[in-house]
């Protein structure tokens, strides 16, 4: 019986678990999912919780107990600690998990994601996690100054929920570029997206940054920007960039990661240089911007493609050839701003952004990735 593992049991991982249990076969095939929590968290829905202390949890800590459908598949709660490969096996080895148990696999599919800071850097024990949100709802409902330091999406979105509850907060974003976003995005269109959130009355400041991460102590008042500036502070929230979540792989030869630890992958997702081994999300060095709606149309078909052709030792012929740029970006519930990279460039505004994710940040596509009966509580 082949043993198929998908290691990650995030936007990734779950696409991959759920298109496979409906082409594997119960007495062929074995199917795990590793994951370093018992529930789904659902980062997109992440945000508006912190910000709001009415947001309905259970949208953002979701279980995974559908997930496979009708096939008996098997979940461990756990994390990697390193991949072995069979020695002189042309595929094949084990995993070691953090509890110390080996796991063997024929194919191993790995989608562990980014390692992020901050209000979004959630831990593994339910406990923990529960009582991470209401640590981040107290220190945001009690601050007057907020500094969020990053003008990506993460921190772009932060102040628009901030906002929604919060209308007489100071907010402040600081940018170590020009404009938000990045340079992947015209320069029309990034602007566009500072005047949509200067109109929230959210402050921001261009080519500085905040170095290290927030004060230890409790009680600070201001901060200092790397170019001097003393900014009003009582909250600060790091919204930078994560990095690749790959340490276990760091022991495989010949070493398939780049030197920022990114998965080096052909365009079928099979892991360079070790056959049988699949990755992809945010892991995989790709020339593209990492994206949820990338993985979701893209990444995760191909993967589980592929796979199946490989356990029916066929040809595997499904590549992937990248995706035009989406960027949907919320500034609220009501408000946001979206780039299509077709065409010259197609730019989108407040009533369609807000269709297509503002109000419900796609919850319902969540919810039937993992099987879950449909039951919106948006608390708009």
């Amino acid at each position: 019986m082949a043993h198929i593992v998908v290691v990650g049991g995030g936007v990734a991982g779950a696409n991959v678990v759920r298109g496979l249990s409906g082409q594997l076969h119960p007495t062929k095939h074995k199917l795990t999912l590793i994951t370093s929590r018992p529930q789904f968290v659902n980062l997109l829905w992440s945000l508006r919780v912190m910000a709001d202390p009415n947001a309905p949890l259970e949208n953002l800590f979701m279980p995974y107990d559908n997930l496979f459908g009708h096939f008996p598949g098997e979940i461990k709660v756990a994390s990697v600690k390193s991949i072995e490969e069979t020695k002189g096996a042309r595929t094949g080895g084990i995993i070691i998990l953090s509890t110390g148990e080996p796991i063997q696999y024929d194919v191993l599919v790995l989608a562990t994601g980014s390692v992020w800071e901050g209000l979004v850097n959630y831990p593994t024990d339910p406990e923990a996690y529960y009582a991470h949100v209401a640590s981040w709802r107290k220190k945001i409902k009690e601050a007057e100054n907020i500094v969020i330091a990053g003008g990506g999406p993460v921190g772009i979105e932060l102040c628009g929920e901030i906002k929604d509850v919060y209308p007489d907060k100071s907010v402040t974003i600081v940018q170590g570029d020009r404009l938000l976003l990045n340079d992947v995005y015209p320069d029309k269109f990034r602007t566009q997206v500072v005047q949509r959130v200067r109109q929230r009355g959210v402050d921001i400041i261009f080519d500085d940054a905040i170095k290290g991460a927030p004060p230890a102590e409790s009680g600070y008042t201001s901060i200092k920007t790397r170019e001097g500036r003393e900014l009003p502070c009582d909250l600060l929230i790091t919204c930078r960039g994560g990095g690749a979540n790959t340490p276990y792989m760091k022991f495989l030869r010949p070493s398939p990661l780049t030197d920022r630890g990114y998965v080096k992958v052909q365009p079928t997702f099979e892991v360079l240089y070790h056959p049988g081994i699949f990755a992809l999300g945010d892991i995989v060095d790709l020339p593209e911007v990492k994206q949820l709606a990338k993985i979701d149309s893209g990444h995760a078909n191909v993967v589980v493609s592929n796979v199946m052709s490989f356990l029916n030792q066929e040809p595997m012929v499904r590549t992937y050839r990248g995706q035009i740029e989406i960027m949907a970006v919320s500034i609220g519930r009501e408000r946001g701003i979206s780039y299509l990279s077709m065409l010259w460039g197609i730019t989108l505004g407040h009533w369609l952004t807000k269709t297509l994710k503002s109000r419900t940040l796609v919850i319902e596509k969540v919810r039937h990735t993992l099987g879950i009966e449909s039951k919106l509580k948006l608390h708009i």
